[in-house]
């Protein structure tokens, strides 16, 4: 099959269906099913003589091809994600939650669809702090958010971690390169409107609303993070679940209850979508 270049910028690289079938899967559909569309694509391309290929008129061929293939949401999911790597802003997504929700899985599932390589965790942060200030003179942040003393004890640790994280949204944005960052200490609506205006943000809360799924997700936690010490500490950390759902509502943050991975990225995956269209 012939070889079509696809040119940007006045650059051109050879069409890859592995990148395309990257951009597909974006809209929610499965990877294999991402590749089948990203080889239509490449039939299109060699029938219709294309030695090269503009990306605005590649991605035209796509949505016909989603369109024929799939249904007009593949094709307005698609025309967001298509939007996204044209912001003239950086993407910025966080994702909040208490222990035990899934906001890990979540974010680097949403990273790897985003193409996004940039994922952060606050605990991360956390534990920077640890290493530089001792337990006198930073005693909050050498506890975990649900055994610092409460919803207070939890307040003083999140806004030592805050400054932090907002100097890293901060370097994201002056780079121009988008970022996720995960973690219990993501206060929704925590970013001032200043930083906020240079970058589109896309803000959720994780939660786990049944309680049985939730004690369960301590069960699979094995090594150094074992389920016993969450187990013990559920109704603490419960409270910050609730805590933070609150605190999402009243800042008008989307809260996302991951009862089933698979609904719970596609619905965050569509905020994002949602923020790119206003932002264009």
């Amino acid at each position: 099959m012939p070889e079509t270049i696809v040119v940007s910028k006045g650059h051109g690289l050879p069409y890859s269906k592995g990148l395309m079938a990257q951009s597909l899967s974006a809209t929610g559909l499965s990877l294999e099913r991402s590749f089948e569309l990203a080889r239509m694509v490449e039939r299109r391309l060699a029938d219709e003589g294309f030695a090269e290929v503009g990306v605005d008129s590649l991605g035209s061929i796509c949505e016909d091809v989603l369109r024929a293939e799939e249904d007009e949401a593949a094709v307005r999911r698609f025309r967001g994600w298509w939007r996204l790597e044209r912001l003239d802003r950086p993407l910025v997504v966080m994702v909040g939650g208490t222990t035990g929700v899934g906001k890990s899985t979540i974010a680097t599932m949403l990273a790897a669809r985003l193409g996004i390589t940039r994922v952060i965790a606050t605990d991360v942060v956390r534990q920077v702090l640890r290493a530089f200030f001792t337990h006198e003179a930073m005693p909050s942040v050498h506890h975990s958010a649900f055994e610092v003393g409460g919803i207070e004890g939890y307040t003083e640790q999140a806004g030592y971690v805050a400054t932090a994280t907002e100097a890293i949204v901060e370097r994201a944005v002056s780079e121009a390169k988008a970022v996720v960052l995960e973690g219990v200490h993501v206060l929704p609506g925590a970013l001032g409107p200043e930083l906020r205006s240079r970058c589109v943000m896309v803000e959720a809360v994780l939660v786990v609303r049944d309680d049985e799924l939730h004690r369960g997700h301590f069960s699979h936690r094995a090594g150094t993070r074992p389920g016993e010490r969450y187990l013990a500490a559920f109704e603490e950390i419960r409270v910050l679940q609730d805590h933070l759902a609150e605190r999402a509502r009243v800042e008008g943050v989307a809260v996302i209850d991951n009862a089933n991975v698979d609904e719970a990225l596609t619905r965050l995956m569509q905020l994002v979508l949602d923020a790119v269209e206003r932002s264009t």
